[in-house]
């Protein structure tokens, strides 16, 4: 089963505070993700998009991706349904799921 992505009011605030590099990065992960899902989570699939982009699991049900170590996305798993709760740096990252316990 094929996963998908949406975008909660929070990611969309989170981008907001970015500069215009970071935001272009952000939208090169969103996109290697989309390609990232579509293809059953095969990695090779998503680093033609971006060689270096990465997938890992943060903490049930959290997940970041990226295509550089300085700007992640956070995403929440439930089944299929991929949202993007969050995007921003390491502390920022790691601010949010201290708040999520």
């Amino acid at each position: 089963m094929p996963l998908f992505l949406s975008l909660l009011s929070s990611f969309d605030r989170s981008l907001k505070n970015l500069d215009s590099t970071q935001q272009e990065t952000v939208e090169l992960i969103l996109k290697a993700l989309e390609v990232y899902y579509a293809s059953d989570c095969n990695l090779s699939e998503a680093q033609k998009i971006s060689p270096r982009f990465f997938y890992k699991q943060l903490r049930k049900p959290f997940y970041e991706a990226g295509v550089e170590g300085k700007i992640r996305v956070v995403i929440r798993r439930d089944g299929p349904a991929c949202v993007a709760m969050l995007t921003g740096n390491h502390d920022q990252v790691k601010r949010f799921l201290a708040n999520q316990s």
